[in-house]
């Protein structure tokens, strides 16, 4: 009965082709990243991703995609953040050269070996990629559902 009243809810699951386009759209932006990080672009952490991450709880929200859906997106984009470089690193072998393959973290430390830093990152992406998730998941989805009622309030009204 439990179950039922959740399915029901719009805002826990969401509605279905809102969700798979927030699965689509999320998937192909990690492809995008991963390929200019391997070309060598400058794709790692950044106030632009935390500003997309947030584009697309916002989206997310207006669509009703559904706030597990947003929380669970946002969080393969935190792990991709903490895991892929390592990745990238210990695959090339060039991961002690350069910090561009250690995963982002406040201290200035290293890890060392590759992969003690691939495993570092994804212990980092686990803990803070669902913090930063369920943060961003949840300011985003609730500006996206306000601003999906306003402009239907502001469209009934005319």
């Amino acid at each position: 009965m439990v179950l039922e009243s959740v399915r029901s809810s719009p805002h826990i699951v969401g509605e279905s082709p809102a969700r798979e386009l927030l699965a689509l759209t999320v998937v192909g932006l990690l492809l995008l990243a991963s390929l200019g990080f391997a070309l060598g672009l400058n794709v790692g952490l950044s106030l632009g991703w935390i500003t997309l991450a947030l584009g697309i709880a916002i989206a997310a929200g207006f669509a009703g995609a559904g706030l597990v859906p947003t929380v669970g997106s946002l969080w393969l984009v935190g792990l991709w953040w903490f895991a892929f470089p390592p990745l990238v690193g210990s695959l090339t072998g060039r991961w002690a050269g350069s910090t561009r393959y250690n995963h982002p973290r406040m201290l200035g430390y290293g890890y060392e070996s590759a992969r003690a830093e691939l495993l570092g990152g994804i212990e980092y992406g686990f803990k803070y990629g669902l913090l930063f998730a369920v943060v961003i998941g949840l300011v985003g989805y609730a500006a996206g559902v306000a601003v999906s009622r306003l402009s239907t309030r502001t469209s009934a009204s005319r």
